[in-house]
């Protein structure tokens, strides 16, 4: 499984959703990756650049993708980012066995 990390911005609709609204969004959002076969790691509200952060274990890309889409089609997201955690040890042993040559003047 790996390991995601969605940033996101609430739009005005869903700010608002957000604070007048009672859900539990916690749960909203473990059904929701629940519903692919992705695990909830983490959900937080956030303060800054970004409204909250969405750390996720699923099996692929595309299932985080699907997720991306109908989240943005329901209007109550603005911008949304999505990181991939890497195993830096793997790079570096592939790193070690990559053939380069720069190009010459």
């Amino acid at each position: 499984m790996s390991i995601f990390i969605n940033l996101g911005t609430y739009s005005n609709a869903g700010a608002g959703g957000l604070v007048e609204g009672d859900s539990d969004r916690r749960a909203a959002m473990e059904t929701f990756h629940n519903s692919v076969g992705a695990k909830l790691v983490d959900y937080h509200i956030t303060r800054g650049k970004y409204d909250f952060c969405v750390i996720v274990e699923a099996d692929s890309y595309e299932k985080i993708a699907a997720m991306t889409l109908m989240a943005k089609s329901s209007g109550t997201i603005n911008e949304l980012v999505t990181l991939e955690s890497v195993d830096i040890n793997e790079i570096r042993k592939i790193y070690k066995n990559v053939e380069f040559t720069a190009p010459h003047k």
